[in-house]
C-alpha cells in the first residue's frame, strides 16, 4: 500500500517536488485540482468541474499512474468516465470519546466508472466516449489526447470489438530488450503480493496485456 500511496502522489504531482528533507523527497501536490480517494487498491481521481483544463489534468494524472501501476506495482484496471458523483465527507467526536466519520463517493458516475473497469480483461485503462465526445469538438485537445492514448480494441469479458482510445504503456518504441523486459515487468506485477498466475483467466489477462505491449515494439 505504501507503493500505492507514493504513486498517487507522484502521479499527482505530474514531477513537481518538494524541497528534499532528511534524505527524503515528497510530491508536491500543492498545485493539482483534482481529487482522490483510495480504499484499499481501488483508487478514484475525479474533477470538480467539466472544463477542459480540468479534464486534461485528469488524463495526464491518470495517464502516469496507469503506465506505473501496469509496469511496476499492480495489474490495474481503470476507466475514465464522465458522469455526476457526490462526495461527502466529515467527521466528529463526542465527549464521551466515541466518533463518527465519513467519507463517502457516490453516483452513477462511478457505478459506470466501476463497471466498465471490471469488465476490462486485461491490465490497462480506457477512456471512455463520454470524454472523446468533448475533446473531439476540438483538434487541439484531439492532439493532446493522442500524446497520452492510442485507439485499440479493448479486451473485454463481454464480446465488445470496437476501438476505443486507451493509455499508452510506452511514450517511445522499444528495442528488443527493452520490450522483453517490459513484459516481465507486466508478469512481475500479476505475481507480486504473492499471487499465483497458474489461473487461466490471470494468463489470459497476462497475454492481452502484452499483446497490447507489442504495439510499441520496434
Amino acid at each position: 500500500m505504501g507503493h500505492v500511496f507514493r504513486d498517487i502522489e507522484f502521479s499527482l504531482s505530474l514531477g513537481n517536488y518538494e524541497k528534499p528533507m532528511s534524505g527524503l523527497i515528497l510530491a508536491d501536490v500543492s498545485n493539482s485540482t483534482l481529487n482522490c480517494i483510495n480504499i484499499s487498491d481501488t483508487i478514484v481521481f475525479w474533477t470538480n468541474e467539466c472544463s477542459i483544463e480540468a479534464l486534461k489534468e485528469l488524463i495526464k494524472v491518470s495517464y502516469e499512474f496507469n503506465r506505473k501501476q501496469v509496469s511496476y506495482n499492480f495489474p490495474v484496471r481503470g476507466s475514465i468516465i464522465k458522469g455526476k458523483i457526490r462526495f461527502v465527507n466529515g467527521n466528529s467526536e463526542n465527549k464521551k470519546g466515541g466518533s463518527y466519520s465519513v467519507r463517502c463517493l457516490y453516483g452513477r458516475g462511478i457505478i459506470d466508472a466501476h463497471n466498465k473497469a471490471e469488465n476490462q480483461n486485461w491490465a490497462g485503462s480506457v477512456i471512455d466516449n463520454s470524454i472523446i465526445n468533448d475533446l473531439i469538438k476540438n483538434d487541439k485537445n484531439l492532439n493532446f489526447l493522442l500524446k497520452y492514448a492510442i485507439k485499440y480494441k479493448v479486451p473485454y469479458k463481454t464480446n465488445i470489438k470496437e476501438e476505443e482510445y486507451v493509455f499508452k504503456l510506452s511514450e517511445k518504441l522499444l528495442n528488443s530488450k527493452a520490450f522483453e523486459n517490459a513484459s516481465q515487468g507486466i508478469i512481475d506485477t500479476f505475481k507480486l503480493d504473492n499471487k499465483s498466475i497458474d489461473n487461466p483467466s490471470v494468463q489470459l489477462k497476462i497475454e492481452n496485456t502484452i499483446s497490447f505491449l507489442s504495439l510499441f515494439k520496434e
